[in-house]
């Protein structure tokens, strides 16, 4: 039984990233398909099928009677039942992957799990294989990757080759994350006073090969202001990753006081890699701005906590690329970094209402771009 998952895990090693730091993932994992009972049963796959029939993340309670209404009402699945539940744990720095082996009707179907967590999400490889026969045949049903936002469920649907339906739920309970452990996660608009900057030198191969981008850490520095822990949210390419990582470490923060004392706290930094800076960039304005550039925020609107999001504990942070016009305005925007979709949304509704003062260029009001950062915590 336990060859039965060997052959796909080698498939996955090579994707499979562990964190730098230490976490650990409780993983709730819920396996339907055709109800006991139905007509001609499971049927026999075959490696025909390798990707992911359907594939949706949803905010519902992770309940079998919740996912069954869900599985009915978004996917039609009228005939389907729980088979099989499991509860997974996954550490980094152990092995990259965790299975759960499901029998039905003499077959042993390797559900396979290879996570790499990043904030507010897990990137999961996901991988079935079934074992059928005497010969032991084996069979690659599924083989994909998602990403999971915390608070949110993935379900994902495959099919054999009699036409029978099969679903997996996932959802992560519980995360114990050794970064920024006991720090306090700030606000965009609360980050500690910087008092010394290192600019990160641009590497000659990104120079050469016109590798721009930004990039988005997360930083937790001490009760001293000194640079602790670092970690990627937003990755623009791995060497300006590195870049970026190398002067961040360098950066040095007034202490931040909270309740009368200093407090280890977290919060994002971005760093932006660009070239031609005299171009105008894709969003039409002629200059795009460093975070002690930005303009004067003059009107702001706190994003609404979107109530599913409470209900979920759902927390993350939300990073936009802005674009004002003369006179101020919010004129466009894009997504650089988020969490969840959902967050996503409520961050944009709130920033587009946003007002600064014109940026000054010569004497001249000209439109310019940057990004802002939208934290959700919770209380």
């Amino acid at each position: 039984m336990k060859k039965a998952f060997f052959a796909l895990i080698w498939l996955v090693l090579a994707l499979a990233l562990l964190a730098r730091s230490e976490v650990t993932l409780d993983v709730k994992l819920n396996f339907f398909g055709p109800a006991e009972g139905e007509k001609g049963g499971p049927g026999v796959a075959t490696s025909f099928y390798l990707k992911s029939l359907v594939q949706r993340n949803l905010q519902v309670a992770f309940s079998p009677q919740a996912l069954l209404a869900e599985l009915r009402k978004t996917f039609n699945a009228a005939d389907v039942s729980l088979l099989a539940s499991g509860d997974l744990r996954w550490r980094s720095g152990g092995s990259s992957s965790v299975t759960q082996v499901v029998q039905i009707d003499g077959r042993d179907y390797a559900l396979i799990l290879t996570p790499r967590p990043k904030p507010g999400a897990v990137n999961f490889k996901v991988g079935v294989v079934e074992e059928r026969g005497k010969d032991s045949v084996k069979n690659v049903l599924l083989d994909t990757e998602i990403v999971l936002p915390d608070g949110e469920v993935a379900m994902l649907g495959f099919r054999d080759s009699r036409e029978q339906n099969y679903f997996i739920a996932l959802y992560i309970q519980g995360r114990d994350e050794a970064f920024g452990k006991d720090s306090v996660r700030l606000a965009a608009g609360k980050k500690p006073k910087l008092i010394k900057k290192v600019n990160p030198v641009y590497p000659d191969e990104a120079v050469k090969s016109r590798i721009q981008g930004v990039v988005v850490l997360e930083a937790v520095i001490d009760e001293m202001g000194k640079v602790q822990e670092i970690r990627t949210v937003t990755s623009a390419a791995p060497m300006l990753d590195k870049a970026a990582t190398e002067a961040l470490q360098q950066w040095e923060y007034a202490p931040f006081e909270m309740d009368g004392r200093c407090r280890r706290v977290m919060f994002t930094v971005t760093i932006r890699f660009r070239l031609d800076e005299k171009k105008k960039d894709a969003m039409g304005a002629l200059a795009r701005l460093e975070d002690s550039q930005k303009p004067k925020l003059i009107k702001k609107i706190d994003p609404t906590y979107p109530q599913a999001a409470l209900e979920h504990k759902l927390e993350g942070v939300v990073v936009l690329e802005v674009k004002i016009n003369e006179l101020g305005k919010v004129t466009d925007m894009r997504d650089v970094s988020s969490t969840s979709p959902t967050l996503k949304q409520a961050a944009i509704e709130a920033v587009r209402q946003w007002e600064y003062e014109p940026y000054i260029v010569d004497g001249k009001a000209k439109p310019v771009v940057f990004t802002v950062t939208v934290t959700f915590a919770l209380k």
